[in-house]
């Protein structure tokens, strides 16, 4: 547990740049962490603040919007504003008017009874990572959850855990205990944003989606009501795919875990110097190959430039189906790579990604049956894509477990009986660059609705995706409107694409 701190101490720690002593690992003691911070332990920072006239003079500035020990809330004037504005995503900027650090549930019952109080529409943090910025916003208030990042076992098969809590602290503390939550793999994303857009990973086919292994929850309303709620639970339901930010704060979940496996199997296929004859070909027969392998295996089509990475993963045994796409890709590809079992923990660590910002822009680029959903638009979405530098088109399988009826019934995720995922990603460095990749990505979008893909990922939002209530929610929407009343009558979480409230 994180030792108790007076409000002074807390904001001087902040000033001194000394917040990383909040944010172990999760079930890390602290005496663990600060044999690792060069700044020294707590004890001597404050001691140190405790002599400088300068630091004190922060404080005070800082404590002119303090409200009590569960909350700091940051004006654009305060000296840790920056830090806390920041994103993933360096191509888009937002000033809030202010950011609450909450890191209790009565500090975010107090940040929105001061957006209320102030007229302010409310954005939620966990991660950060949202791909069109909707963890932040202009002028508004902020609630950023970073120090909410604690996980608590139940017993050993049952968590507790925090919404900021991110992948790469999940994996450290689950799977020495050999269990799992079907999560994604990119190590810096929080917990509470992936889990309630659905989730998805390499145990999804086996075990469902993150927010199919969640039983129960914590939420503060659009009112500053607290709800504590479990398995059917109509807010449940909506939480299950649909509660980013739209309802309320979620300031904890409660998941069932599941038998962690010992190994973990990466197979690679590289394909260079592709036409778009070829991509075709190799894709199509990606589509055939993919959809008989067991539950145990995930696969994705990854299209970047010219180049193509063709990834097949495993963790159980052997299977004809698995084995018959591995053969196969091997004929069709030029190199092949064949991966031998690695403890799973060290696995995954090598899909974590970068954990500084950059430039990019990804979303959604539609969720697929079969090759015939796309086989009218992909030649020209294939060519552009290999003759752009920047541009990745990637294919990942879904289905398994996560078509299940039971999941279905309790959840507002409504794309389960796809068995395809795609999205488009394009990554930059200069700015003259990235205005290029941007109109080559929204053509490849336009090209994808004008050939009727229409179900995307709410994980992966697009602004420009029409008609996007349905493409996130199908038939969901309308009793995801009606929660939105219950919860938040006045709309005080609010953002692009919120889900509004029912017409009157």
């Amino acid at each position: 547990m994180i030792e108790s701190y007076t409000r002074r101490d807390f904001v001087r720690l902040l000033v001194l740049g000394g917040a990383a002593l909040f944010l172990p690992a999760c079930g890390e003691r602290p005496e663990q962490l600060e044999t690792q911070n060069s700044a020294g332990s707590p004890d001597q920072v404050l001691n140190d603040a405790a002599d400088s006239n300068a630091v004190d003079q922060q404080v005070e500035e800082i404590i002119e919007v303090w409200d009590n020990d569960d909350v700091v809330f940051l004006k654009q004037k305060n000296p840790e504003y920056a830090r806390y504005k920041g994103r993933f995503n360096k191509d888009i900027s937002k000033s809030p008017a202010l950011i609450a650090l909450c890191y209790t549930t009565a500090g975010v019952v107090r940040a929105v009874n001061i957006a209320r109080q102030e007229g302010l529409d409310v954005s939620v943090k966990s991660g950060g990572h949202s791909f069109e910025g909707f963890s932040s916003n202009d002028n508004g208030l902020v609630i950023d959850l970073t120090f909410m990042n604690a996980i608590t076992w139940e017993n050993d098969q049952q968590v507790r855990i925090q919404p900021a809590c991110k992948l790469a602290q999940l994996y450290d503390e689950l799977l020495p205990a050999k269990r799992l939550i079907p999560a994604g793999s990119c190590g810096g994303v929080g917990v509470g944003g992936l889990t309630l857009g659905g989730g998805y990973g390499f145990f999804s086919r086996k075990y469902g989606l993150t927010c199919d292994s969640l039983t129960g929850l914590t939420m503060v309303d659009g009112r500053g009501r607290v709800h504590e709620v479990k398995n059917d639970h109509e807010l449940m339901w909506a939480c299950r795919g649909g509660g980013n930010g739209n309802f309320g704060v979620i300031t904890e979940f409660r998941f069932k875990t599941h038998p962690a496996p010992q190994h973990f199997y990466s197979h690679r296929f590289k394909a260079y110097k592709l036409t778009v004859e070829r991509a075709r070909n190799l894709l199509e027969q990606y589509f055939l190959l993919s959809r008989n392998l067991p539950e145990a295996c995930f696969s994705a089509f990854v299209l970047n430039g010219k180049t193509l990475t063709l990834l097949v993963t495993n963790y159980e045994g052997p299977h004809a189906g698995l084995q018959a796409m591995l053969d196969r890709l091997a004929e069709l590809c030029d190199k092949t790579t064949i991966g031998n079992a690695v403890p799973l923990e060290k696995a995954l660590k090598k899909y974590y990604g970068r954990p500084d910002p950059l430039y990019f822009k990804n979303a959604s680029a539609g969720l697929y049956r079969s090759f015939d959903d796309v086989e009218t638009c992909i030649d020209l979405v294939l060519e552009k894509v290999i003759q752009s530098r920047g541009l990745i088109y990637q294919v990942n399988t879904l289905g398994g477990k996560i078509d299940t009826p039971e999941f279905e019934r309790q959840s507002c995720f409504p794309h389960r009986q796809e068995l395809y995922l795609s999205e488009l990603q394009a990554y930059w460095e200069s700015e003259s660059h990235g205005v290029e990749l941007k109109q080559r990505f929204d053509e490849i979008q336009a090209i994808f609705v004008k050939n009727g893909i229409d179900k995307q990922y709410r994980n992966y939002p697009n602004l420009k995706f029409p008609n996007w209530q349905q493409a996130y929610y199908g038939r969901s929407y309308a009793k995801l409107q009606q929660i939105k009343l219950a919860y938040d009558p006045d709309n005080l979480f609010h953002y692009p694409q919120s889900v509004a409230l029912p017409a009157e």
